[in-house]
C-alpha cells in the first residue's frame, strides 16, 4: 500500500475538492486527480460523488478515508518511537496557534526548546479554535494551543496551561474611570449593568471567547450596542484607548499592548474566565521533545498567572 496515496486521499476528502487538496499536498492538480483515477481503477469501485464544484466520499470511500487516517496515525507514532529508541530527537512539530496568544507562547518558550532539540523544526498554523480542533482530529497537528471554557472541550486531551480573566476596559474619560485602581494595584470590581449606554467593540462573533463574553450582557440585562468586531486584541485596546467605545478581552493582552495605560481596566462582578491548554490527540505518543515543550509552556503559564495577580 502507497502511503503517499493515503495521504492524497485523506487531503481530497477533508479538502472537498481536487484544487484545493492539491494546494495543500504541493503538487498539480491534474496529477493528483490521475492519482485517484488510478486509485480507483485498482479498487475497482467509486471512491468519490463528483460534482462541478464538490466531491464527497461514497460508502467505499469512507470506509477508505478512515482507514488510511489510521494507518497514517500509527505510521506517525512508530517512527516517533522509532526515533525515542534511538535517542535521537530529530522532526517536525506541526503547531496550532490561536491568534495573538499562541505566538506570544510559542515565542517565549521556543529558545529554551531550540537550545536543547536543536533538530527538531516547527511548522506553525495560525487558527481559531473550532478548526484546530478540526485539523487535531484529522491528525494534521501535533499540537494545538487553544483557549476554551471546559463546556467546549471535544474527545481530545488537554493539558493545562493557565486560566486567565477577561476584564472590561473603557476610555480613561469615561465617568466611570475615576474608580479604576491606581496602576501596578490590583484592579477594581466593577459591575457590567453601569456600561448599558456605552458603545462595546470586541472580538468576532463567531469566536470562543464571544462565548464567554455575550452571557455577560445578557446577564446584566442588555444587549450592546457594538461599534466594531475584530479578530486583533491588540486593535480593541486601541479602540478603547481613542475614546472610542469600551472592550471586554483576555488580561494577558492587556499586560502585553502598548496602548492599555491609556485606559481603564477592571474585573467583572462575574469574574468571567478561560483556559488555556495544549491539546493534542489521546492516541498521539508523546516524546521528549513533546513533553519538554509543554513543560515550557506550563511555566510560562505559571509566570503569567503571577502577573496577573
Amino acid at each position: 500500500m502507497d502511503l503517499k496515496q493515503l495521504e492524497y486521499m485523506v487531503a481530497i476528502a477533508e479538502c472537498g475538492n481536487i484544487s484545493k487538496a492539491a494546494e495543500t499536498l504541493f503538487i498539480t492538480q491534474s496529477g493528483l486527480n490521475q492519482q485517484l483515477i488510478k486509485l480507483e481503477k485498482e479498487l475497482g469501485q467509486q471512491l468519490f460523488y463528483r460534482n462541478k464544484h464538490y466531491l464527497r466520499t461514497t460508502q467505499a470511500g469512507k470506509l477508505y478515508i478512515d482507514s488510511a487516517k489510521e494507518i497514517l496515525r500509527i505510521k506517525k507514532n512508530t517512527y516517533a518511537q522509532l526515533e525515542d529508541l534511538k535517542g535521537n530527537v530529530v522532526g517536525e512539530i506541526a503547531l496550532g496557534l490561536t491568534h495573538e496568544h499562541g505566538i506570544d507562547i510559542f515565542t517565549s518558550v521556543f529558545p529554551d526548546f531550540n537550545h536543547r532539540y536543536p533538530g527538531v523544526t516547527f511548522n506553525l498554523l495560525e487558527r481559531m479554535v473550532s478548526d484546530q480542533h478540526n485539523f487535531l482530529l484529522g491528525g494534521h497537528l501535533d499540537f494545538g494551543i487553544i483557549m476554551l471554557a471546559d463546556s467546549d472541550k471535544i474527545d481530545l486531551e488537554y493539558i493545562k496551561l493557565y486560566n486567565e480573566n477577561l476584564v472590561l476596559g473603557i476610555p480613561k474619560n469615561h465617568p466611570m474611570a475615576k474608580y479604576a485602581s491606581a496602576p501596578g494595584e490590583p484592579l477594581s470590581t466593577i459591575d457590567l449593568r453601569l456600561f448599558r449606554q456605552d458603545s462595546f467593540s470586541l472580538i468576532f462573533a463567531s469566536s470562543t471567547m464571544r462565548k464567554v463574553i455575550d452571557p455577560l450582557f445578557k446577564e446584566a440585562g442588555y444587549q450592546p450596542h457594538i461599534l466594531i468586531e475584530s479578530a486583533m486584541n491588540h486593535a480593541l485596546i486601541q479602540l478603547v484607548s481613542n475614546g472610542f467605545c469600551c472592550t471586554i478581552l483576555p488580561q494577558s493582552r492587556v499586560l502585553v499592548s502598548p496602548y492599555s495605560t491609556n485606559c481603564a481596566w477592571f474585573h467583572l462582578s462575574s469574574r468571567p474566565n478561560w483556559n488555556i491548554y495544549v491539546a493534542y490527540r489521546k492516541d498521539m505518543h508523546l516524546n521528549e521533545a513533546h513533553r519538554y515543550f509543554i513543560q515550557l509552556a506550563k511555566h510560562y503559564g505559571n509566570e503569567l498567572e503571577k502577573k496577573f495577580l
